[in-house]
């Protein structure tokens, strides 16, 4: 008996750069009511620009290695293969740790300490609802090749 055609992918049920907007939407509601600045009268604007111009720079050069691979970016539908190649080859979710730096980087800009803490609650929704659900799947794709990227890769950087 052959294995059912993957349509489905890892079968997320909302899209992961919401749940990050989410997040940081939440602290920036609790900056409203709770003001805790990073610093007094000084701007931060360059610092949190150049986190979130290397966040795009990340998620760009990652996006160019889904379409080369001719795979799916969006973790709701099938993968085909396993990217091992460039940003790949130093963290299996480039993509989000792209959120994750630009994530500081609008907490910076914000000034906030509440948007800037808002990175531990993305990490962790992100593990537990995103990654671990795509591992599971991959795992069960791709089976050794995959377990051999993870012993060689590290999740995050």
């Amino acid at each position: 008996m052959s294995e059912p055609e993957d349509k489905r992918g890892p079968g997320l049920k909302f899209p992961p750069p919401l749940l990050v907007l989410a997040i940081i939407g939440c602290a920036y509601l609790i900056e409203g009511l709770f003001s805790l600045p990073i610093v007094a009268g000084e701007s931060l604007w360059l610092t949190g620009t150049a986190l979130i111009v290397a966040a795009l720079l990340l998620a760009t050069i990652t996006l160019l290695h889904f379409f080369r691979a001719k795979t799916h970016v969006e973790p709701w539908h099938p993968t085909t293969t396993i990217i091992q190649r460039g940003v790949f080859r130093y963290s299996r979710n480039p993509i989000y740790l792209s959120f994750c730096i630009a994530t500081l980087g609008i907490g910076v800009i914000l000034n906030s300490w509440w948007v800037v803490c808002s990175l531990l609650p993305t990490i962790y929704f992100l593990q537990h609802l995103v990654i671990k659900r795509e591992e599971a799947y991959l795992e069960h794709k791709f089976g050794a090749p995959y377990l051999d990227y993870k012993l060689r890769v590290r999740r995050w950087i």
